[in-house]
């Protein structure tokens, strides 16, 4: 180790050492606004995802530079076949040829958007979302629909947690890339406004956002402030770059018929 540190090489990497923590302790213009009290400037948002990413991972977030820019559609579904399963989204600690069962695009009235129906499978399918800053884009809205609500569902408790539409908002992840979830859901029982994490390393915070039987087979237009949440619920503000967003829908639990669909994930400044 010692002769490492005295040949060239040893030096050459320990300037770049040196280096690395000195530029990183050096404000942004962002960090100078803020402690001089000033408020952000809107981003010129052209690409969420750089061109560098493999195709799986890249969303349509592509804009012109506008700094009046107020919302991005993360992904509508528009552009997908008919019949088929969104490339950009995978299945996240499952089988991707499992989730295509679970996950297609339907047409309704000439708008696309995603089905799911579960199979007893539970998969969860998730979008990279790596350069999504909530700090400046902390709103995220959607639109779902309850199809057949899982009967008894009861995300509080393991036997019965099942939902029939579910959101999953990833903003940050421990070191073991353990994900810090926010997990927005249309119960089967739980009254709206309920908050629960269920014990486990890596369970989710549940926030219920609809609840029971009076809405279902209807859309309902969610808009949520992830930034906010995630305060509230992890003490803290979330970095800069994002994880993923997801979603779920499942039966598996209760073993009963459980569906869903999904469509037109934005988000917005606040």
């Amino acid at each position: 180790m010692i002769s490492l540190f005295l040949s060239g090489a040893g030096l050459a990497l320990a300037g770049g050492l040196l280096w690395t923590i000195a530029t990183s302790m050096v404000p942004t213009k962002e960090d100078l606004r803020l402690l001089s009290g000033q408020t952000p400037e809107p981003p010129r948002l052209t690409r969420l995802f750089s061109p560098l990413m493999p195709a799986y991972a890249r969303t349509e977030l592509l804009q012109e530079n506008d700094p009046g820019l107020v919302s991005v559609v993360v992904d509508n579904f528009d552009d997908i076949p008919l019949g088929g399963f969104p490339a950009a989204w995978k299945a996240w600690r499952g089988d991707d040829d499992l989730a295509r069962n679970l996950y297609s695009i339907q047409e309704e009235d000439g708008n696309r958007y995603l089905r799911a129906e579960d199979d007893g499978t539970s998969i969860i399918i998730r979008k990279r979302m790596k350069e999504w800053n909530s700090r400046e884009y902390p709103i995220l809205s959607w639109r779902w629909r309850a199809r057949v609500l899982p009967e008894d569902g009861d995300e509080r408790i393991g036997s019965k947690n099942d939902s029939a539409v579910a959101v999953y908002v990833v903003l940050d992840q421990n070191f073991f890339r353990i994900p810090k979830t926010l997990k927005y859901v249309w119960s089967t029982t739980l009254p709206i406004g309920t908050r629960h994490r269920r014990d486990g390393i890596a369970k989710p915070n549940v926030i219920v956002l609809q609840s029971g039987a009076e809405k279902v087979g209807q859309w309902v237009t969610e808009s949520v402030n992830v930034y906010e949440d995630f305060v509230r619920t992890f003490g803290k503000a979330p970095p800069k770059s994002s994880v993923a967003i997801g979603v779920l829908t499942d039966g598996n639990a209760t073993h009963t018929d459980s569906q869903g669909d999904y469509d037109d994930f934005v988000i917005h400044l606040r």
